[in-house]
């Protein structure tokens, strides 16, 4: 058998690559339930690529980390086989969590289907090695194929139980972690036989290059995907160049006129894979998550399905005022207004537990009007 070493740097970039892009794939399929069909598989299908070659990315390098003392290289049908069983077995995984449900069973039956994924992913991969000959023991095929379901069911309980950022950041590291555990509980049991002749192969890019970038490849997909379509953050307060350039619904306080639309008395949230309904005396502000809400509550924030302008329309005449364009506020638990410059904010009691509220300069005035100032 050959001496193996591994390139500390390489599998450094391995390891932070496998986290990130768990995260930014797990976010990416976050909130897709209220979506047509069309417009809901086509979100997955994007997840799907990131959380496909993020796994082929994070193996990809794993591997070109490895050292040995002949000249290795990867065959090219080998290579590409394997990152499509990826994409298409996460696909697959993710399918089944937002069409049939996100019940255990389900988010089990999804587990099993990712973990058997990164798994084949890996020995196909390692099938295209040429320059030595991989040996496998079956104690390797057993041990990564339990490690990789185990905690790909893990991960996607966690990111799918509660569909926070806490959530996700967690769920996307166990997920990177169960890339990991598969491929070095694997590699563990993986020896490499030398050929006693080896055909000449053309090489055009040394293999550390190509591990830097392929890192490089994918921290760009991750951050092009996050900086575009993930909406996890805090907005922050409207400039007045941006007021100036959104238009922006203002809501007036008014009363329900008799023969007009009648009030929601409730507002619904996801969670658990279940459609819940929060009263809406209960919610204390409402926050734009992307296409999206989320509905801000004493007992905690939870996911709202519907965009913030068909609320803002469905609560006109009611409590609730619009103070920026991406936040309602319910005026009876404003405890007090605070003016910062040309905007301000709507101050809540602090035993609440939530941050204050920003106010644009176009609503400085309608805002202070309704708290009776």
């Amino acid at each position: 058998m050959l001496a193996v070493s591994y390139n500390v740097l390489l599998l450094t970039g391995a390891v932070v690559m496998a986290i990130i892009t768990g995260f930014t794939g797990l976010s990416l399929a976050n909130g897709l339930s209220r979506l047509p069909t069309g417009k809901q598989q086509a979100a997955i299908a994007r997840a799907a690529v990131v959380l496909g070659g993020g796994i082929w990315s994070t193996h990809f390098v794993a591997m070109l980390a490895l050292q040995l003392p002949v000249d290795v290289v990867y065959d090219p049908i080998y290579t590409l086989a394997s990152a499509l069983i990826a994409i298409l077995m996460t696909g697959s995984a993710l399918l089944v969590l937002h069409f049939a449900g996100r019940t255990r069973k389900h988010i089990c039956a999804a587990g099993v289907t990712m973990g058997l994924g990164v798994v084949a992913m890996h020995y196909v991969g390692m099938f295209g090695m040429r320059g030595c000959v991989p040996v496998f023991g079956w104690a390797g095929y057993a041990l990564s194929t339990f490690l990789s379901i185990i905690i790909c069911t893990g991960a996607l309980y966690i990111a799918y139980r509660k569909r926070t950022l806490p959530g996700l950041m967690i769920g996307g590291a166990v997920y990177g972690i169960a890339i990991l555990a598969m491929h070095f509980s694997a590699m563990s049991q993986t020896g490499f036989l030398p050929l006693e002749r080896v055909e000449p192969t053309m090489r055009m890019v040394p293999n550390d290059v190509l591990a830097m970038l392929v890192i490089f490849a994918a921290f760009l997909i991750c951050a092009t995907f996050l900086l575009t379509t993930a909406s996890l953050a805090q907005p922050a307060l409207a400039t007045a160049k941006d007021e100036s350039e959104v238009p922006v619904f203002e809501i007036a306080p008014q009363q329900v006129e008799s023969d007009g639309p009648r009030l929601p008395l409730r507002l619904p949230y996801e969670q658990d894979g279940k459609t819940l309904f929060a009263a809406i005396a209960d919610v204390v502000a409402i926050q734009a998550d992307g296409h999206y809400s989320r509905l801000h509550r004493v007992s905690g924030p939870v996911f709202c399905p519907q965009p913030i302008a068909r609320l803002a329309e469905d609560l006109s005449g009611s409590r609730f005022l619009r103070t920026h364009r991406s936040h309602l506020v319910n005026l009876d638990f404003v405890q007090g207004f605070e003016r910062r410059k040309d905007q301000g904010i709507c101050l809540f009691a602090p035993e609440i537990g939530i941050e204050p509220v920003p106010v644009s300069r176009a609503n400085i005035a309608a805002t202070k009007a309704a708290l009776g100032l």
